[in-house]
């Protein structure tokens, strides 16, 4: 982990112990009623919400409810053409009213409303974060964000009206830094954030905008032994005159049925309905060869990829001090927000390549060790495919080899993305077993001399991403969640770091050929 100080840590302690909360609660009639109107309607759907049906209705709806409530983006923003038709929705209207003749007025309330927005070039949040960087021009100032892919329509936004000069806009995670600013400016309620941002604050005044339906107010926990106790002298507060856009009224019931901040918030990932498609999947592809995965969700919650459970990967990890943040770790111990560095441009294994190169160097005929490799390999798995795995575990076990009797080693051994069995009685035992046994020395050496230009191809790759690091400018990968390094030296393409959204609690069962390969959810 990063040290720090003594200074460091009075420094944030202070922040915590006198830091003053603002709220702007900001009105707006017609998207306050299309924000209840759209829980509503989900209320009356109940489970249906689940469907399939109901979730590509929906889902367009939800997800600029969110950016609208999460950023200052005007109601008729373009990153919103990106995902919403309103006249593919209009058309899916004009179904309900024959399919679904009950939830034909409701529908059609949203969308009328989502027809006037769209039509609109403000957004009252714009019109509070204005006003309170104009009386903070000298000032360091941040505008705290929840996603970062909200971040370039932002910056581009607040550029135009001159409002970027002194503004650094962030996300979460780089609060966790030791710079502390003036002021945090934060769009939308506290509690999509995580607990640090208010808890131990790198700032002494936080102002909270946000529109009034959604509940936002903040109950202080101090975090630091000795702070201020919210019970004795809480936090220092105010709640500014709401900003009002004035539009027709509304039904009152409608205005009083505030929503929960998790109301507004994108749904989660649901991995157990994920899982039952991977399953699905594998039902269809059961003569794929497989090996045991983790999926991991990456930045911006529509990508993921599957990586061998029992193998290393390169991550990026920015709480590490700078000579340590490039690692080569288990993919069992990959944790949320670390970045994995996977291969985008180039194509296939980035270690390959670079080992081909080592070995070519050291004088040895890559082309003959690889076909050594790829011998063994295909009479494992040919023999796998006419005897069975089952049988082919019980013959290992008699040719010697002990741990043949778990299964997912012998998938493991026939695995492109493993070079020998660990010990060398178990190597001896494939070879004796696929009819190989009278040449164990050659194939001893091949395995030897691939595992060397691996391990080294991997130490030459994590020295040229420490250097790209070391010389990089990390603010992308932070605000962003990726940025790409170019390896020129290790046979060209490029490696991208993700950060690590989420990861799957379980286990699966993958094609080789998917992992480490980026896929939409």
């Amino acid at each position: 982990m990063i040290d720090m100080s003594l200074s460091d840590v009075r420094k944030i302690y202070d922040c915590s112990n006198r830091v003053k909360i603002t709220y702007h609660p900001v009105e707006q009639s017609n998207f306050e009623y299309f924000c209840v109107a759209l829980k509503n309607f989900k209320r009356l759907l109940n489970e249906a919400a689940e469907d399939d049906y109901w979730r590509d209705f929906l889902y367009p709806l939800r997800r600029y409810q969110f950016e609208l409530c999460a950023s200052p983006l005007p109601f008729n923003t373009t990153s919103a053409s990106d995902y919403i038709n309103l006249a593919n929705l209009q058309k899916q209207l004009s179904r309900l009213k024959l399919s679904y003749p009950d939830l034909f007025l409701p529908a059609s309330e949203i969308l009328s409303q989502l027809d006037i927005l769209s039509n609109s070039s403000s957004n009252p949040l714009l019109s509070i974060y204005s006003s309170i960087y104009k009386s903070n021009k000298q000032r360091k100032i941040v505008l705290l964000l929840k996603e970062s892919r909200l971040i370039p329509p932002v910056e581009e936004l607040i550029s135009q009206i001159n409002l970027l000069n002194t503004v650094k806009v962030i996300v979460a995670s780089q609060l966790r830094s030791l710079v502390c600013y003036d002021k945090v400016i934060l769009i939308g309620s506290p509690y999509w954030f995580p607990k640090y941002v208010l808890t131990a604050p790198r700032t002494s005044e936080i102002d909270i905008v946000y529109y009034r339906w959604i509940r936002s107010k903040w109950k202080d926990e101090p975090v630091f032994i000795g702070s201020v106790n919210s019970s004795q002298s809480p936090i220092n507060t105010e709640i500014k005159n709401t900003v009002k856009e004035v539009q027709p009224k509304i039904d009152s019931e409608i205005i009083a049925a505030k929503l929960e901040p998790k109301d507004v918030l994108m749904p989660t990932i649901d991995w157990s309905d994920i899982s039952q498609k991977i399953s699905q999947l594998h039902s269809v592809n059961s003569d794929r060869e497989e090996i045991e995965a983790k999926l991991f969700l990456l930045e911006g919650s529509t990508s993921a990829v599957f990586l061998d459970r029992e193998a290393k990967t390169f991550v990026i990890d920015l709480q590490e001090e700078v000579s340590s943040r490039v690692q080569r770790i288990s993919v069992a111990d990959i944790e949320a927000d670390m970045f994995i560095l996977l291969r985008t441009s180039g194509g296939g294994d980035y270690i390959v390549p670079v080992a081909n190169r080592i070995l070519k160097n050291s004088g040895k005929d890559v082309e003959k060790i690889r076909n050594l490799q790829q011998e063994w390999k295909g009479r494992l798995k040919l023999a796998v495919k006419r005897q069975g795995l089952h049988s082919v575990s019980q013959n290992l076990v008699k040719q010697g080899s002990k741990i043949a009797k778990n299964e997912l080693n012998i998938r493991n051994w026939m695995s492109e993305l493993s070079i020998k069995p660990r010990k060398e009685k178990d190597f001896e035992a494939i070879l004796n077993f696929v009819g190989l046994g009278d040449r164990c020395n050659e194939f001893y050496e091949a395995a030897y001399w691939l595992d060397t230009s691996h391990r080294s191809a991997g130490k030459h790759i994590r020295k040229l991403l420490l250097q790209e690091v070391c010389n990089a400018d990390l603010t992308q990968l932070e605000q962003l969640g990726s940025m790409e390094f170019e390896l020129e030296q290790a046979d060209g393409g490029s490696m991208t770091a993700f950060r690590v959204v989420d990861i799957a609690p379980e286990i699966h069962n993958i094609s080789i050929s998917k992992i480490a390969q980026i896929f939409e959810i």
